[in-house]
């Protein structure tokens, strides 16, 4: 079994381990999602930001993303995703990206085991997407030509999701990403943590400063994504035919429904790009 694999099945052992801790959605994190939902009503705005450097030779880049969530019920939310991004180096300027409708439906009210939350996503995707909401597929396969044009791709995951403690929640998602113009599929995962390691309330040596702040909480979000494998090719984890990643992240919930956060992903393989900032902030209201 190769290094990539290795982590990857340790990584979701310990997420499958296992009180309403982690914030719902993605959390602090960029790509995980958790079996959190919102309460009936809510609305979120949250913008995301992201610097790609590349490497291997290739221009870096800059994408932004708008999303507007509505949860429908405590137990289904929708949301659309607009994104804008630049190339650096090109001679065009800062282009649409992409379109995503996206829909999460969490199966059972009260806490399962593995809490299922089923996702469905459709994607329009021109060439000049860069936003790394995930990752699917692999990278030793046949040469494909350089599309200008566009993709429409059908995206569906399975969310699975525990809460440890108060504070610590883990989960697991598997991506199933396919093309509806030819109808390849391709397949990704992504898993890791949310760990809230500061709240208002806490009234521990150390937090006195921030307990008399704005600040809500404070959540560290740690993800390891990356392809696994395709219909054509079949599947793998192996670090010389996928992209792979590691993301730290960092959330701040303040006390009037306003949050920001800032991480980076960085590439464990060849074909990965060398790191990713990433900044989002957003505000939720009924």
């Amino acid at each position: 079994m190769g290094r990539v694999a290795a982590l990857v099945l340790a990584a979701a052992g310990i997420s499958l381990v296992g009180t309403e801790a982690a914030l719902a959605g993605q959390g602090a994190n960029f790509v995980l999602y958790n079996h959190h939902m919102e309460e009936q009503g809510t609305t979120e705005v949250e913008v995301y930001s992201d610097y790609g450097r590349v490497g291997n030779g290739e221009p870096n880049y800059t994408a932004q993303m708008l999303e507007v969530e509505y949860s429908v019920t405590d137990l289904f939310a929708t949301a659309l995703y607009l994104e804008g991004a630049k190339t650096f180096g090109d001679d065009e300027s800062y282009e649409f990206g992409s379109f995503r409708w996206e829909n999460r439906l969490r199966l059972f009210r009260e806490d399962t085991l593995l809490n299922p939350v089923l996702y469905a996503e459709y994607l329009y995707k021109k060439s000049e997407s860069r936003y790394i909401r995930d990752v699917v597929g692999r990278v030793d396969g046949e040469e494909e030509e350089e599309e200008e044009g566009s993709e429409h791709e059908l995206e569906t995951k399975l969310i699975l999701g525990h809460d440890i403690t108060n504070n610590l929640n883990v989960a697991f998602n598997t991506i199933h990403e396919v093309n509806l113009e030819n109808g390849h599929w391709a397949f990704g995962y992504v898993t890791g943590l949310n760990y809230t390691f500061f709240r208002a309330s806490d009234s521990r040596p150390g937090f006195e400063n921030l307990a008399d702040s704005r600040i809500e909480k404070l959540t560290l979000g740690l993800e390891m994504f990356g392809g696994a494998g395709d219909s054509i090719k079949g599947l793998t984890l192996a670090g010389s035919k996928t992209e792979q990643y590691v993301g730290v992240n960092l959330r701040a919930d303040f006390k009037d429904e306003f949050h920001v956060g800032i991480g980076g992903a960085f590439g464990l393989t060849g074909d990965s790009e060398d790191a990713i900032f990433r900044l989002k902030a957003g505000v939720e209201f009924e």
